[in-house]
């Protein structure tokens, strides 16, 4: 089945879509990605979501016109991609804008229906209420699909550097947010540049800079590192509160050292959590925006020098794409009343097809649907 997968994760860079082919074999999920592209947020829209996010006032109205908006948005994004690429289905992770996964409730925008409209096929939305509502934390759900890409390199890990990194020990499907990956990052090079650059690019900033030993022990003494599994974090933790809170001791140093500081706090948070729950990997797989960023990688790559840090890429899957080819595979697995939650991550009372569906030209899918299955069996792993 041709899926396409769309995610717009914690940085807001753009809207990431993956146009990718799906298919089930001897009850396994096979993928590959036929073509990826991010598109970029309009100014204004973005502007309209950051201002949206907790702890601002926002009302109904405002939050309705912003759902309608950003599933415009991402209709015309997928369109864009997918060309004149007849679509079977889409899988559209939206935008989270408030997520509590302690108090197991979460709200992703980005209307389905306009997707439809814009896509003219069936579109998964919606994802992760399936496993809050189970009792779980809604996120991460990545790693049920790092599981079908990585597991033949376990003992390993697969890590995703977005505005939030979140790690998967292989064969354990062990799964977690580690904490800030590019979040804290991105917001502060806005804030310190006025708005003229929005991220750090090629690490420039970080691997001219020094970290600040003193500020950097205080950042890692936040308890959300030393919290217990399951956990998940996102804005309502690292956002725009966070970077004003540390604002008076980042701006006391040059902008290279706070840009460092920031830096070496994403890698010594996830080399912490590496050594505490992957102990016996030695392969850290890379992928999301971060992998990008030479002064990152190499951070990782000095902090856990026994441990072979790949990028994505130099295992066939686009450390851009990532996460976009999941949201596809976890459509598959709507679509065919896969479950595709893992309880052991999130904390949820059982295993649970995830996702509500948008239907377009339902008998036609539905009949594909039948093919496919008559021809494979339930999924393994």
């Amino acid at each position: 089945m041709k899926i396409a997968g769309a995610i717009s994760g914690t940085s807001l860079d753009g809207i990431d879509v993956a146009i990718c082919d799906v298919t089930a074999r001897d009850g396994h999920i096979a993928v590959a990605c036929e073509r990826f592209a991010t598109i970029a947020f309009d100014p204004s829209l973005r502007d309209a979501i950051l201002a949206a996010y907790p702890p601002a006032k926002i009302d109904a109205i405002a939050i309705s016109a912003l759902h309608a908006a950003v599933g415009e948005a991402f209709g015309d994004a997928i369109r864009t991609v997918a060309g004149e690429a007849r679509l079977d289905a889409v899988g559209s992770h939206g935008i989270t804008l408030a997520h509590d996964g302690a108090a197991h409730h979460t709200l992703q925008i980005g209307d389905a229906f306009r997707i439809r409209e814009r896509a003219q096929s069936t579109v998964v939305y919606d994802f992760r209420s399936a496993d809050t509502a189970a009792g779980g934390t809604g996120a991460p759900l990545v790693p049920f699909v790092d599981a079908l890409l990585f597991a033949d390199l376990a003992p390993c890990a697969a890590l995703n550097l977005g505005g939030i990194a979140n790690m998967t020990v292989l064969p354990q499907r062990i799964a977690f947010d580690s904490g800030p990956a590019n979040l804290l990052i991105d917001a502060y090079v806005t804030h310190r540049s006025r708005g003229a650059q929005r991220y750090d690019r090629d690490g420039t900033l970080a691997r001219n800079g020094k970290p600040d030993a003193a500020l950097l022990a205080r950042l890692l003494d936040d308890p959300y590192f030393d919290a217990p599994l399951p956990k998940t974090t996102g804005r309502e933790r690292y956002g725009a509160p966070w970077i004003e809170h540390h604002r008076a001791a980042l701006d006391a140093l040059t902008f290279e050292d706070a840009v460092a500081t920031l830096t070496a706090l994403t890698v010594q948070s996830v080399a912490d959590a590496f050594r505490r729950y992957a102990p016996d990997a030695r392969t850290l797989i890379v992928s999301g925006g971060g992998a990008r960023n030479p002064a990152l990688v190499d951070g990782l790559r000095s902090a856990l020098p026994s441990v072979a840090v790949k990028i994505s890429d130099e295992l066939g899957i686009d450390a851009d794409a990532k996460e976009a080819i999941a949201f596809a595979v976890l459509a598959y697995c709507t679509l065919t009343n896969r479950p595709a939650g893992i309880p052991s991550v999130t904390g949820a009372s059982g295993a649970r097809v995830l996702g509500a569906i948008a239907p377009h030209d339902l008998e036609t899918l539905l009949d594909r649907i039948c093919i496919e299955e008559a021809t494979d069996g339930p999924l393994k792993g």
